[in-house]
């Protein structure tokens, strides 16, 4: 831990400051200043870091493995920045699947799993072992989601008492006496990932030790994703970013998300749960929210439908040739506010250059659901509403105010969402912006039943352009979350999303358009401007973005 605390005040030296009067005003930042941005497809860890030093790289992001925070932290050229997240780490369970079928089991397995040895030797500090469903930075986590529950012995003995016997090799035999089957772990391919690989291996130890039989099975991150979302596999890692509110948890585990592309990859389903989760998600107050929050948690450390294993410190290297790099004690350099303000400190205009650790296999939003798509299609859409990178509080987006109202009473309560858009907002292909367009998208979404989005929006009850620059969103019933689910989704153009034939097989680069319109139309700092599979995805800056430089001449 002493490596993390030097290197923590070398970084807080060094980053813009995270506390206090902010160095600027976010919403005054204009940008892109940059014309474009490489995405460099790189999925070698070795790789990756060799490039950074070459200066191939301008910003490398997600450094996972302690060799090489240590090595770039020894660069010159290199400025470093280190940030407790939102990132957790599971273990994840088909509980429709036995063995893990069995709530007691899932215990088992959990108390057999050492994270705090796991994370000291595979990540020498860098990450926090965790035992709780919201990574500790939360401050919706559970106060002893950092209790170290390793205990073979009472995991033993819940086996035992569920029927399970050990044979003379110290392998489990099932309730009739057969013996447990070889379970298979999906983990990503360890030249992607290398530290989620050896992790793999490491929990698949922990089980086998623990009486289990089971292997490792590397796949394409894609693949393992589509085996994930059709619940074909019985164990497997998966991190998130967990964002800011505990919301996320009725994504995760409630059963109305149990569906074939839903974010409830585990096939959780329990009415105690699904109750408290419900009232989380339809809390009027934080108050409520905050005691529907610690009961589903509870619940959750009952129910164990996934083991917590760690969250990581998110770890990025941006070279020196840049300024206006953003890093704060919440977010690492690699961040859109940096994407947006970075200029060459010796003024010459160039193209930066940024890492994509694996190919963005889909580049429709309706089902792209890797971290890799996402990072390319983040740059493209706009959210109503923006995070402070500071206080993480909200910010005006596209929206230049909001207002959040309850109409109603007793059961017919709901909640109203009242949204004003800036003016003069346009489309990447400079057509004009209307809250037509964003009415368009919610009832696409919700039409379509969309699992990606749908728990944003299955609870709109009505969406009603009032003019072009006013969106009102009325909800079928009350709950504190409504606004920034509603508020984040990716927005399109009324004539692209009216236009798509199969949003499954919708395919945005596809010059013959068979499933729907050819372009990714959005109003994010970028767009798209060329893809090469393999090689790189070259974004360009969005000539009509809200916050271009007023010397920059927008279309």
């Amino acid at each position: 831990m002493k490596k993390v605390a030097a290197l923590t005040a070398l970084l807080l030296c060094c980053a813009w400051p995270s506390s206090g009067v902010p160095a600027f005003d976010p919403e005054k930042v204009t940008g892109p200043r940059i014309e474009r941005l490489c995405l460099v497809i790189v999925a070698n860890a070795d790789a990756q870091v060799l490039a950074a030093e070459n200066g191939e790289l301008d910003i490398l992001g997600d450094i996972a493995r302690p060799a090489d925070i240590d090595r770039l932290s020894a660069d010159p050229d290199l400025e470093m920045s280190l940030a407790r997240g939102f990132h957790a780490f599971f273990l994840l369970m088909n509980n429709t699947r036995a063995p893990w079928n069995d709530r007691i089991v899932r215990q088992a397995a959990a108390q057999s799993i050492d994270r705090n040895s796991m994370v000291r030797s595979i990540y020498s500090g860098y990450c926090e072992p965790i035992n709780s469903w919201l990574p500790p930075v939360s401050p919706w986590a559970s106060p002893d989601g950092t209790r170290n529950i390793f205990d073979r012995a009472a995991a033993r003995e819940k086996l035992l008492s569920r029927g399970y016997r050990f044979n003379f090799a110290g392998k489990l035999t099932a309730p009739d006496g057969r013996p447990l089957p070889k379970i298979t772990l999906l983990a990503p391919l360890a030249r992607v990932t290398p530290t989620t690989a050896e992790m793999a291996e490491r929990l698949a130890d922990s089980l086998n030790a623990a009486g289990f039989d089971v292997e490792v099975e590397p796949l394409d991150f894609s693949a393992m994703i589509a085996r994930l979302d059709r619940k074909d596999y019985s164990l497997a890692v998966l991190a998130w970013s967990m964002g800011r509110n505990p919301d996320s948890l009725y994504s995760f585990y409630h059963s109305s998300m149990d569906v074939a592309g839903g974010y409830n990859m585990t096939g959780t389903r329990d009415a105690a749960l699904d109750a408290a989760l419900t009232k989380l998600r339809f809390a009027p107050d934080k108050a409520s929210a905050e005691r529907a929050s610690a009961e589903a948690q509870r619940l959750l450390g009952e129910l164990v439908p996934s083991v917590p294993v760690y969250s990581r410190f998110s770890v990025a290297a941006v070279s020196k040739k840049w300024r206006n790099v953003l890093s704060t004690d919440r977010i690492t350099a690699d961040n859109m506010w940096t994407l947006v303000m970075a200029e060459p400190r010796d003024g010459t205009a160039r193209t930066m250059t940024m890492a994509l650790a694996e190919e963005p296999r889909s580049l429709n939003p309706f089902t792209a659901s890797s971290a890799y798509s996402w990072q390319v299609l983040g740059m493209i859409y706009e959210g109503l509403i923006a995070s402070n990178p500071f206080t993480l509080e909200d910010m005006p987006g596209l929206a230049e105010e909001w207002r959040v109202e309850t109409e109603g009473e007793g059961a017919a309560a709901h909640t109203v969402l009242r949204f004003r858009l800036k003016e003069n907002l346009r489309w990447n292909d400079g057509t004009p912006l209307t809250a037509g367009d964003l009415k368009a998208t919610i009832d696409f979404i919700h039409k379509n039943e969309i699992p990606r989005f749908f728990d944003a929006v299955k609870d709109v009850a009505e969406t009603e352009a009032l003019n072009a620059r006013e969106l009102t969103v009325t909800m079928k019933g009350v709950s504190y979350w409504y606004l920034d689910n509603v508020a984040g989704l990716p927005w399109m153009p009324a004539r692209i999303v009216e236009n798509v034939k199969d949003w499954q097989n919708w395919d945005p680069l596809d010059r013959e358009e068979k499933f729907g319109p050819r372009g990714l139309v959005g109003a994010g700092p970028f767009m798209l401007e060329e893809y090469h599979p393999g090689e790189y995805v070259m974004m360009k800056r969005n000539p009509c973005y809200l916050r271009l430089p007023k010397e920059t001449e927008r279309r």
